[in-house]
């Protein structure tokens, strides 16, 4: 699962455009606000900065459709709830990245798991923890940066990654697990990458402290025509 380089750039530089058009309710502002906000002590999801991490996520996945079929009104007051109830297991999340998934404790990444999962389903959290994974993931790019959000098209366009269910809608958390550990593997197997993702944030977020691995590989996949390197 080999990235091309320049058709990374070529696609961040077509993202951005696309995010841009929505100025400011867009992952780029998201993100750039997130960096300047967190410290060690402070976050975005901590009592003094809960209401405002809300205000933007929630315009933003509003202009990204993300409540279909249903209207976010309808979805608004779960979505914070789950917010608030993510609190503590974000903190704890918060300083890994992706090349780090593996060392993250798999209940503190279940918990989160379970708090955004239920908040477009009707019958609400169940045992297996099986949840439309997009209405899962997406939030959490915003928010942690280190998942793609795994829509139908990424999802269509991850055939090679020999995982059952990959195509699936609903996604229980064992499938996620393993699906993020497979790209923290192949990060690690591509230097280069990591690189150009560093010297990207540096460039376009000003520090490479903290960087969006997720959504780099998210916007990658689901930018039209990605090519796949043997």
């Amino acid at each position: 699962m080999l990235l091309n380089l320049e058709e990374f750039k070529d696609r961040f530089r077509s993202f951005r455009k696309i995010d841009y058009k929505t100025y400011p309710y867009c992952f780029g502002q998201f993100w750039k606000w997130k960096v300047r906000t967190e410290t060690e002590s402070v976050h975005i999801l901590d009592a003094e900065h809960i209401g405002q991490a809300y205000k933007k996520l929630s315009e933003t996945l509003k202009i990204w459709q993300w409540h279909r079929p249903d209207k976010f009104s309808k979805l608004g007051k779960k979505l914070k709830d789950a917010l608030e109830k993510m609190r503590d297991p974000y903190n704890q999340i918060r300083g890994y990245s992706l090349l780090e998934f593996s060392e993250i404790p798999k209940k503190t990444l279940e918990s989160i798991w379970h708090e955004l999962g239920p908040v477009k389903t009707a019958e609400g959290k169940n045992p297996g923890g099986y949840y439309l994974v997009m209405a899962t993931t997406k939030p959490l790019m915003f928010l942690w940066g280190q998942t793609l959000a795994f829509d139908s098209i990424v999802r269509g366009r991850l055939r090679k990654l020999d995982i059952h269910g990959l195509r699936d809608d609903r996604w229980d958390f064992e499938t996620w697990k393993n699906v993020m550990a497979t790209f923290q593997e192949s990060l690690k197997q591509q230097p280069e990458v990591v690189n150009l993702f560093k010297e990207v944030s540096r460039n376009e977020y000003g520090t490479d402290s903290i960087i969006p691995y997720g959504q780099f590989l998210d916007l990658y996949y689901w930018c039209p025509r990605p090519i796949f390197i043997e």
